[in-house]
């Protein structure tokens, strides 16, 4: 079973972003500014049904995440690597294409095995809601029909293959920093790696939980009190992209530094 310390994983991982912020803010310009424009679109004009709709909205956010894929697996090359974005190219055109073309690999690979894995989870929401969306109560009073014994069953026997698969979550790391599948399997053997996995990404994932609540409380709801029902759902979606990256980006240095531990700085780059 692969085990790495989460606590030092999640301390590193916010340290090194708050180290890196500089150059993050200007990694993160385009792909902040592309997720807002496309998730401002896929509000307005998606519709349907709740599983139509979302899988609607994961098609129109597409761009954005190809960028945001684009910006985490930059991230993880910085923080294994030290390899910063633009390329600065030394003068030996030979061996300035050479780690060109791996660095260009490796970040071609993250981005778009994020996108795949991003639109795999919205297929699985937007299937989850038409199964189950109708044995959920719309409102608290709502009569529920009774679950059916093969969707509960199903339901149970999922959870331990989603507990799993949590790890694959996370694929875009290995394939950004040119570590293929198997190789990053091999070394994640074991059902309590996801114990790991989920503990370094709540601890990195939930203070920005609070933060996105304080932040609609004392911000969103005066400025909707102030210049209406439009102008505060619209500072409520800047603050909700604005969060999303923040959360996106010490989610996985956390992971990074958490597979740095399992595989050792010199497993870690395959290229």
């Amino acid at each position: 079973m692969a085990s790495f310390d989460i606590l030092t994983a999640a301390a590193n991982a916010y340290k090194t972003s708050w180290n890196a912020r500089a150059y993050l803010v200007k990694l993160a310009l385009v792909p902040v500014a592309l997720k807002l424009f496309c998730f401002t679109i896929a509000i307005a004009y998606t519709g349907g049904d709740a599983a139509n709709k979302h899988l609607q909205f994961m098609l129109i956010m597409i761009p954005a995440l190809m960028a945001e894929g684009w910006m985490l697996a930059h991230y993880a090359r910085y923080i294994v690597l030290g390899q910063t974005w633009p390329f600065r190219a030394t003068g030996d055109f030979d061996a300035d294409m050479a780690v060109l073309a791996v660095r260009a690999r490796g970040v071609l690979g993250g981005m778009i095995v994020f996108v795949l894995i991003n639109m795999a989870l919205g297929a699985l929401m937007a299937f989850t809601v038409s199964v189950l969306g109708p044995y959920m109560p719309a409102t608290p009073d709502a009569e529920v029909p009774v679950l059916p014994s093969y969707l509960a069953i199903g339901s149970f026997i999922a959870l331990p293959v989603l507990f799993w698969a949590f790890r694959l979550h996370w694929l875009y790391i290995p394939y950004a920093l040119n570590i293929n599948i198997k190789t990053y399997l091999e070394n994640l053997k074991g059902f309590k790696t996801s114990f790991y996995l989920i503990g370094a990404w709540v601890l990195c994932f939930g203070p920005f939980l609070l933060l996105m609540q304080m932040l609609g409380r004392f911000i969103a709801a005066p400025i909707g009190a102030t210049f209406g029902e439009g102008a505060g759902s619209f500072s409520v979606v800047i603050i909700t992209i604005l969060i999303d990256a923040l959360k996106g980006v010490v989610a996985t240095a956390g992971i990074t530094y958490g597979l740095l531990q399992i595989f050792g700085p010199r497993k870690t780059d395959e290229a």
